[in-house]
């Protein structure tokens, strides 16, 4: 299959602070790569700079499409907007009339559950149905690629198995690649199919979920079973 994005040795610091330091990664078409580290270590500077909204220091990017869209982990939603105007600023350059434009934000809305909630205002609307929205929005130019930043973060278990299930109806529905930078060890089990660490700016581990469970590597190990001792604690400690 064809890589989407191609990531070649991304250097990125902010004030003298290595942030990414030589990071090498791909996604393919239809794949779905979950991002995964302690706080800090650099997953959504480097989503950032996959989404063109930040650039590298050095370093290759390569995005082999132009169909891209991204789910930001507060929603990004303006509260001025009503649910149906906020989707259609990603209709802003598509060749479509007014209804043409509707009637595609009605059908994204749909498979998000949420078709009669076009007139209500962001903050009419609780936490999940916010982030539901916003998937409504990366969608509504049928993407082939999203980036989904810190997805579940902020909602309680239920909320967090119902976004998981609308990242994998996405993915199945589009056959986009998906590249989901987490901390929910549920979302890496439930939705990736690839997964990648890092740790102070490198590509620490990269592999299967389920090899990433089991894995010996003692960033992976310690992450994982959310360990207090071990290499990741005493880096945070320097």
């Amino acid at each position: 299959m064809m890589n989407l994005i191609e990531v070649i040795n991304v250097h990125k610091s902010f004030d003298g602070l290595k942030v990414l330091n030589g990071v090498t990664l791909s996604v393919s078409s239809g794949e779905s790569l979950a991002i995964v580290g302690p706080s800090g270590v650099g997953k959504s500077t480097l989503l950032r700079i996959i989404s063109g909204l930040d650039a590298p220091d050095s370093g290759v990017v390569k995005v082999n499409t132009k169909r891209i869209s991204m789910v930001f982990q507060y929603s990004a939603l303006l509260n001025s907007y009503t649910v149906l105007e906020n989707i259609a600023l990603a209709l802003h350059d598509a060749k479509l009339s007014r209804s043409e434009k509707r009637d595609r934000i009605l059908e994204k809305l749909k498979l998000v559950g949420l078709e009669k909630y076009e007139d209500y205002y962001p903050d009419q609307l609780s936490g999940g149905q916010r982030k539901r929205v916003s998937f409504a929005r990366a969608i509504a130019n049928d993407p082939e690629v999203i980036l989904y930043d810190e997805p579940t973060s902020g909602l309680d278990p239920i909320l967090s198995t119902l976004i998981e299930d609308y990242i994998n109806k996405l993915s199945n529905k589009f056959k986009v690649a998906s590249i989901i930078v987490t901390h929910q060890l549920s979302t890496v089990q439930r939705t990736a199919q690839k997964v990648a660490m890092l740790y102070q700016g490198k590509l620490v581990w990269e592999g299967n979920p389920i090899d990433f469970n089991k894995s010996d590597n003692p960033y992976v190990k310690q992450f994982v079973n959310a360990q207090v001792e071990g290499p990741i604690f005493s880096g945070l400690l320097e």
